[in-house]
């Protein structure tokens, strides 16, 4: 039976059946929206109620897939950290190789320039009693400018060589064909200032070598 049905009777002054007053009587629309309330808060405490135990299902399948994530971490750490120990052994021991490979390098270039000078050197004729020590400091200082490579261009390596001999002609034999032992006319002209090399000491030489800028 429907209430609106009953009500447009009354509003149009019809007859009412005995069935339909009884209804009348015994309808109490605060009941009806009481229980309307009550259905819909049921219905809402239900869904609410659902969405709670999903919320507990996921919640639970996270923490689930957390310590999973966790142990399989920490079951590969010691492998990740061996694999990190070996790199850092590999990088030190390359960086080591590396290392004694330029040293030997610098060597291997050092030995080839030495030959080198020891070869223009082989071209000079010094003072008998001069340290050729000390000579080749000075022959390695007029040719420190020169390259390695150009070391063997006699155009680049002659007339530095030239400029050295005519600087320093105290310390080179004479090879003018005069005799053995007798120092140049510069070195005679220049006899009465300074005590011939061949007399010096090697302190003295050295002291001289160096006054003039040649070591």
């Amino acid at each position: 039976m429907d209430i609106k049905e009953i009500l447009a009777k009354v509003t149009k002054a019809e007859a009412l059946t005995d069935e339909e007053k009884q209804f009348l009587a015994g309808y109490d629309p605060d009941k009806i929206v009481n229980s309307t309330a009550a259905a819909a808060r049921k219905s809402a405490e239900a869904k609410l109620k659902d969405k709670e135990s999903e919320l507990q299902k996921l919640q639970s399948e996270i923490e689930s897939l957390r310590a999973e994530s966790e142990e399989k971490a920490n079951a590969n750490k010691p492998e990740l950290e061996k694999l990190q120990r070996d790199m850092a052994k590999l990088t030190k021991s390359l960086a080591d190789k590396e290392s004694a490979f330029e040293k030997l390098a610098k060597e291997k270039q050092q030995l080839i320039r030495n030959g080198k000078i020891s070869r223009i050197m082989s071209g000079l004729k010094f003072v008998d009693g001069l340290d050729q020590d000390i000579a080749r400091l000075g022959i390695e200082k007029c040719l420190a400018a020169i390259s390695d490579d150009d070391l063997d261009s006699d155009d680049l390596v002659s007339p530095v060589l030239d400029k050295f001999k005519s600087a320093n002609k105290a310390i080179l034999a004479d090879t003018s064909g005069h005799g053995a032992g007798n120092p140049p006319k510069d070195a005679v002209n220049s006899s009465s200032k300074q005590k011939p090399v061949d007399q010096m000491s090697a302190a003295e030489r050295a002291a001289d070598l160096r006054q003039r800028g040649i070591i």
